[in-house]
């Protein structure tokens, strides 16, 4: 592989991350990398084509410029149109799996997600970021006991020795996908998720594991309980500035569900008033479980003809959705059947419930298992020393992200490596929210002081994390403390 794609890859990996928060400098990075791939038209430039398009739709979305987001997507599908299946590179596999993602193709980025779980499968460490993409595709898709799966392999290999943020990404979607078949350990998931959130000072998504504990009380019928836990979110979504419109619905749409199962109609009604009205601008899934809600409270009241209209306009909009999660419409199909039959059209009602049916018997491409132990150790001593560093994904400046990339921090260490004979770089994994290195050595802490000059005078590395291991001897530290 060529430096001018390394480079690429390494620009748009940080580039994505920027174009999450709008950041409009980014366009400028995605159009760079565009017009130096332009000369080339294998699968994997395509590959990273279609990323750059969709990370420069992703932006203008975040932005508000609709006009100029249609035309990026329709851009980057048109390229990624042209491609049969994922190629053997990593880099553009990565970037792209991440790319769909953001614009919630799940169904495209599924392929990518497993290529790249493929591609890495025998490195523990390097796999088990890439296991939980794939894990949360899955079940953004409706395939909740396979994801399960895949998910729980990406805790296995986290927990202990992985970064703490990912371990809670992964448990907060492990108990998603098990929130209705095994509700106590979709507890405990959210629960642990919660902790590990609020103590990294990452209250929104701490709230999100106490919306997803009110759920599970809520459902079994513990509504006070609920309540408690809604409480709790809303204190805290109206302290972050970083709420979103879709959260805020969501939370009165949860409400709504407490009081129609209370029977205090009025009040469920008014929840689920407000949760329509806050969602209708947004649309998508949520939109539709408000509708759905709607509905729910009708038949529960006895209104059937209401709860049909409202069963239908849920259903609607899960159905128009492109990515639709497969067991949520399903469920949406069967409610709309359950309120034709109970307005005596069986006919209808069966139909609804045979397509229902149909959905659930899909069946997911399996995601490959990932081996324990590395793919290579070609330190010719025994590597007894590991170290990690752990760069800050979001939380720098944008220049810096705008001008340092991952690669040439790789160049030069791997350089200093072989000046000093220390060791060796073994590749990166992409967190949530960081970028971990991993270095492997007879010896951690000389490879550490071998390789400390780089770390210090490279800008990306501000604020990086130091972990140390030798044998069964951990030492953490930050960089700058070192």
């Amino acid at each position: 592989m060529d430096a001018m794609f390394v480079d690429c890859a390494a620009a748009l990996e940080l580039g994505l991350r920027e174009a999450r928060t709008g950041n409009p400098k980014m366009i400028d990075v995605f159009d760079a990398i565009l017009t130096q791939l332009a000369t080339r038209d294998d699968t994997d430039a395509r590959e990273m084509k279609a990323a750059a398009h969709f990370a420069a739709a992703t932006c203008h979305a975040v932005s508000g410029q609709s006009g100029a987001m249609g035309k990026r997507a329709a851009k980057a599908m048109a390229v990624l149109k042209s491609l049969t299946e994922p190629s053997r590179t990593l880099e553009s596999v990565d970037v792209i799996a991440d790319a769909l993602m953001d614009r919630n193709e799940n169904r495209r980025a599924l392929p990518y997600c497993q290529q790249a779980v493929a591609l890495t499968r025998r490195n523990a460490e390097a796999v088990r970021g890439r296991l939980w993409r794939a894990g949360r595709c899955l079940a953004r898709l409706g395939f909740s006991a396979e994801a399960a799966v895949v998910l729980r392999e990406a805790i296995d290999l986290t927990r202990g020795s992985g970064p703490e943020l990912l371990l809670a990404h992964a448990l907060l979607d492990l108990g998603n996908a098990i929130l209705r078949s095994h509700p106590d350990g979709a507890s405990t998931a959210f629960r642990e998720a919660a902790d590990i959130f609020a103590a990294k000072d990452h209250s929104n998504q701490a709230a999100t594991a106490w919306l997803n504990l009110g759920v599970l009380a809520s459902r079994a019928n513990r509504l006070e309980e609920a309540l408690a836990w809604y409480e709790k979110v809303r204190e805290a979504r109206e302290r972050d500035p970083k709420t979103t419109t879709t959260q805020r619905g969501n939370l009165h749409n949860n409400i709504a569900s407490v009081y129609r199962r209370q029977c205090d109609f009025a009040r469920a009604r008014t929840e689920a008033d407000r949760a329509v009205e806050i969602l209708t601008p947004v649309g998508g899934e949520f939109l539709a479980h408000a509708l759905g809600t709607q509905g729910e409270i009708r038949r529960d009241a006895g209104d059937k003809e209401a709860a049909l209209k409202w069963f239908g306009r849920a259903r609607a909009v899960m159905e128009a959705l492109p990515n639709a999660n497969r067991e949520k419409l399903a469920e949406k199909l069967s409610n709309e059947a359950d309120a034709l039959e109970a307005l005596d059209r069986a006919t209808e009602a069966d139909a609804l419930r045979a397509r229902a049916a149909a959905l659930l018997q899909t069946e997911a491409p399996p995601t490959p298992r990932a081996a324990p132990k590395p793919a290579k150790q070609p330190v010719k001593r025994k590597p007894n020393g590991t170290v990690l560093v752990t760069l800050d994904g979001i939380g720098l400046p944008a220049e810096i992200y705008a001008q340092c990339d991952l690669h040439t921090l790789e160049v030069r260490l791997e350089r200093r490596l072989d000046e000093m004979d220390a060791g060796e770089l073994d590749g990166h994994e992409h967190g949530p929210e960081n970028v971990q290195l991993f270095l492997y050595g007879p010896n951690a802490r000389a490879l550490f002081d071998a390789i400390r000059p780089v770390l210090t005078d490279y800008p990306l590395c501000r604020g990086a994390e130091i972990e140390l291991r030798q044998g069964r001897k951990v030492e953490r530290f930050p960089l700058s403390a070192a």
